[in-house]
């Protein structure tokens, strides 16, 4: 078995079908071991881990496609939501401000030629308003920009320096960027959960 699976997203769902959270396969199964979490499949049935491993069992033994978690014991089919039916942790409702939410906000690409900076060295933090002209490090005044377009703007606005941005900034939506964070594959299978509590809308 490949190790890395186990470091896989799961979307973690509170009592009241929320999600609150991701967390890898490794402590998810470890959620299931010790009854603190059930799986939730697509057609909002769950199940705890003896029912799962019956399940797993049978999809193995049918020849099943699909990818398992194997032991010397035992064969666990992948699952990709687990809901805790004790927690009452609501939904993060703003993202913190940092580099790097920056960059999934902006999909590392400069804001203002559009060039995707795969390159760290490439990436560059510009404030639309200058802070030296009141500008304020917030996601309103903060894009993503390549050095050649920063060196380019300098201390003045876009206007000035013959440059447009390519939307205007602002503060992303906390599910938005989590599903900017992992495979196609993945957000597809998250996206009837979120959009169940209203976290997830189609332009994102």
């Amino acid at each position: 078995m490949d190790p890395s699976i186990l470091f896989e997203k799961v979307l973690v769902l509170n009592k009241y079908y929320q999600a609150v959270h991701i967390t890898n396969l490794q402590k998810a199964i470890c959620h299931l071991v010790k009854g603190t979490a059930l799986v939730i499949t697509e057609d909002w049935t769950t199940h705890d881990f003896t029912e799962w491993v019956k399940i797993s069992e049978f999809h193995a033994e049918n020849g099943a496609k699909q990818r398992f978690i194997r032991s010397p014991s035992l064969k666990i089919l992948l699952f990709d939501v687990i809901y805790l039916p004790k927690n009452e942790s609501l939904p993060q409702s703003e993202v913190i401000f940092t580099r790097q939410n920056l960059f999934l906000r902006d999909s590392f690409t400069c804001q203002y030629c559009g060039k995707l900076l795969n390159n760290p060295k490439d990436r560059t933090i510009d404030h639309v308003i200058p802070k030296s002209r009141g500008g304020k490090t917030v996601w309103s005044n903060v894009v993503l920009c390549c050095k050649k377009c920063n060196l380019k703007k300098g201390n003045r606005t876009p206007e000035e320096a013959g440059l447009k941005l390519m939307k205007q900034p602002k503060a992303p939506k906390w599910q938005a960027l989590i599903l900017e964070e992992f495979p196609k594959h993945k957000r597809e299978k998250w996206k009837k959960f979120l959009k169940f509590a209203g976290l997830f809308e189609e332009d994102t």
